[in-house]
């Protein structure tokens, strides 16, 4: 009553005179069927916001108040026979306003012939689940009629005025008022054209008719302010007239179980107001009009068709989605939408390749732990990086991985088995992708200097830093816009880390205490970071085996340790294998005595200006041992003064084969060397350094280095004097 009320269907009567006192004296009323049981339910309900009255008195007052109002003066209800005490024909008022027949069987107590037509003034009538099989033609009369629901009328075969009749009118076609009309399973072979004709007031219209083929073309041209439209179970529907496209103000849309292949032409374009739209098991249905860029859009589920691309992007009210059952659709996108909880049923459409979720500012979360299945490319931001499968802004929303579960989750196949995350700002990642160059690169495109065969040597050794194929998990932190907070389940399990341009982080062990799957590490331009790891207690980087670190300005040390603490071999960084540091200008140490790297093969520095030893805190009366370390490459450390902080200290380097070093003018003396030897460490430097070091070698010292004499363009600045030129 209150839903018909607030649609203006049902109105109260203006009585002149006093309210009929009793039921006896009410003229009009034949039952009301389901408002004692009503109010019985009620009882509760009303005690409980009306204390201070008993339950009998306020239950007798909203009884009357009903009675009196609705009942006496305009409301009628014989729906599923409530009263069987009545004779036959029952006579009706026709002052009311509302006549309700909903579920009666036998309606030949009406004599609907000669009883509509005293109807003038009636507004709403419900003869849904009856036995009627034709519609009288007085009904055409009844022009003040708002709401007519058929809904059920299995038995009604046709709105025509005769089965037989081969015309093609209806008594509907009169109705122009009529703002509500239901004709759900009412099976019709064909809707008469008439029924949408004149019908500029219709706002809800339900043609949820099984057998009902296809509408006339024309159909909707006079309904354009029609505002829900359904078509349930029309499992025999194979088009929708091109005037389908004329409903300019139609908010809620529902198809299901048509037949339909295709829509007309810029369906959706055409009506701006469209909100909800329900497409469910149309397996026919292989392509949808355009939807990208709709802007009142707020929820659509879409199910059982065979579409392969759907796009909703820019659609800025968009915020429920519901898709399953879309066994062939290849691409999604989401971006630019409002929605504000990822949905987990797309999850299950194994067939998707690319799911785009770009610049979603009401996104917060998203369940990953819950997912089945990730698409091969997954875009989560405004910006686009060749090669990245899940490619976002805010690292928060990897939050829901627990710390606990998320190994169990990888492990066990799921779908972060293998993953490449890249977190960077829109504005910043193309440059960053300009800038992913190694030295070599910069070395090939300057003059040439007196270092010209340093590329080949670097060359042979940047090729170690390219991502090996092995990697199956990495993550990519570049130019980001926070500090990337929710990526601890992901460190977890994390296999690669590259971090480029970040002025957040001080440390990586701060993102994350232990590394336990890392094996590779690349960092650039990270200004903030004042040291790589922090080394403590836990089984750090046990599995890490490359670190590539460039252009960190306030880098100090790479491992920040306790000179104090005395670490098992076997704790940390065993399996550590190339280090590749540059352009480090505050870095002064790189190995302390507690961290014997004993799977430490290649060693590169350059550019770092404040170097001063590499090997610190060593003891004499010990021993370190670094059995693969193989190549040292040392370029442009002026203040480097030895390899091993005390000349004293044996090193046992059994494999190492070669030294090379450019630049390097305060380097005192070359590492004091034990143990059997295959061969000679080759020493390759500019010769009036190599001079200086053979001179200042131990005769013992001797057998183990061989000075390779350098190319002439090697040494023949060692004498060109530095000009400077003040300006002012």
């Amino acid at each position: 009553m209150r839903a018909l009320t607030s649609h203006s269907l049902l109105y109260k009567r203006n009585f002149s005179g006093s309210h009929p006192s009793s039921s006896s004296d009410v003229s009009g009323v034949v039952a009301f069927s389901g408002m004692e049981d009503f109010l019985s339910k009620m009882k509760e309900e009303i005690f409980y916001y009306s204390p201070y009255n008993s339950q009998s008195v306020v239950f007798e007052f909203i009884r009357s108040i009903w009675c009196k109002e609705w009942v006496s003066e305009s409301w009628v209800s014989l729906s599923h026979d409530n009263d069987q005490s009545f004779q036959h024909p029952i006579e009706i008022n026709p002052t009311i306003t509302t006549l309700i027949l909903r579920g009666c069987t036998d309606l030949s107590k009406f004599s609907l012939e000669t009883l509509f037509p005293s109807l003038k003034i009636l507004r709403v009538l419900d003869l849904s689940y009856t036995s009627i099989q034709l519609l009288p033609i007085s009904l055409s009369e009844m022009t003040n009629l708002r709401f007519l629901s058929l809904k059920g009328c299995n038995q009604l075969r046709t709105l025509t005025l005769d089965s037989s009749s081969t015309s093609n009118s209806s008594p509907l076609g009169t109705l122009e008022h009529l703002e509500f009309l239901n004709l759900s399973g009412v099976s019709l072979d064909t809707i008469p054209d008439d029924v949408g004709l004149s019908k500029s007031k219709l706002r809800y219209l339900d043609l949820s008719c099984p057998t009902v083929t296809s509408l006339s073309s024309l159909f909707f041209k006079e309904i354009s302010n029609l505002r829900e439209l359904f078509f349930l179970g029309c499992s025999s529907l194979k088009s929708l007239p091109p005037s389908f496209a004329n409903l300019f103000n139609l908010e809620t849309f529902f198809l299901s179980e048509s037949q339909l292949m295709f829509l007309p032409t810029k369906t959706f374009q055409h009506m701006p107001k469209l909100s909800d739209l329900t497409l469910i098991n149309n397996r026919l249905l292989r392509a949808l009009p355009e939807l990208a860029g709709h802007a009142c859009l707020k929820s659509f589920t879409l199910s059982g068709s065979p579409i392969t691309y759907l796009s909703l992007h820019t659609c800025r009210s968009f915020e429920t989605v519901c898709f399953y059952d879309l066994a062939e659709l290849e691409e999604l996108d989401l971006s630019a939408t409002a929605i504000k909880e990822f949905p987990i049923s797309i999850s299950d459409l194994h067939k998707l390749k690319r799911l785009h979720l770009l610049a979603l500012p009401q996104l917060r979360r998203i369940p990953w732990h819950k997912l089945q299945h990730i698409p091969e490319v997954l875009k989560l931001d405004q910006c686009e990086l060749d090669g990245s499968r899940i490619h976002l802004t805010d690292s928060r929303l990897f939050s829901s991985f627990g710390d606990e579960d998320l190994k169990k989750f990888v492990e066990e196949g799921g779908p972060l088995q293998s993953f490449h995350i890249s977190i960077s700002s829109c504005n910043k990642g193309n440059k960053i992708k300009s800038e992913e160059v190694g030295f070599t690169y910069r070395f090939h495109h300057k003059k040439p200097s007196c270092y010209e065969n340093i590329p080949l040597i670097a060359s042979t050794f940047d090729h170690q830093f390219e991502q090996s194929p092995h990697i199956n998990r990495h993550v990519e932190i570049s130019s980001p816009e926070r500090y990337p907070t929710g990526l601890e389940g992901i460190f977890e399990v994390t296999e690669s880390l590259s971090m480029w341009d970040d002025v957040f982080v001080s440390c990586l062990t701060d993102l994350h205490y232990e590394f336990s799957e890392l094996k590779e590490c690349r960092l650039r331009q990270c200004h903030h970071m004042d040291s790589i790891f922090k080394v403590n207690f836990y089984f750090q980087g046990k599995k890490l085996q490359k670190i590539w670190a460039i252009d960190l300005q306030n880098l100090t040390s790479v491992f920040d340790v306790d000179p104090t603490w005395k670490f098992h071999p076997d704790y940390n960084f065993v399996s550590l294998k190339h280090v590749h540091l540059e352009k480090c200008p505050r870095l002064e140490g790189i190995f302390p005595n507690n961290l014997m790297l004993s799977s430490l093969e290649t060693l590169t520095i350059l550019h770092c200006d404040k170097l001063r030893s590499i090997f610190y805190y060593l003891e004499v009366e010990d021993t370190f041992q670094f059995p693969r370390l193989h190549t040292i490459q040392l370029y442009k450390l002026p203040k480097l003064l030895h390899l091993c902080e005390k000349q004293s200290v044996p090193l046992q380097m059994k494999k190492w084969k070669k030294l090379h070093f450019r630049g390097c003018w305060n380097l005192q003396w070359l590492p004091l060397l034990v143990g059997a030897r295959n061969e000679k460490v080759e020493v390759d430097g500019e010769m009036r350094q190599c001079k200086k070091l053979r001179a200042g070698m131990p005769e013992d010292q001797i057998p183990c280095y061989y000075f390779k004499s350098p190319p002439p363009l090697a040494s023949f600045r060692e004498h060109v004097k530095n000009k400077i030129f003040l300006k002012y």
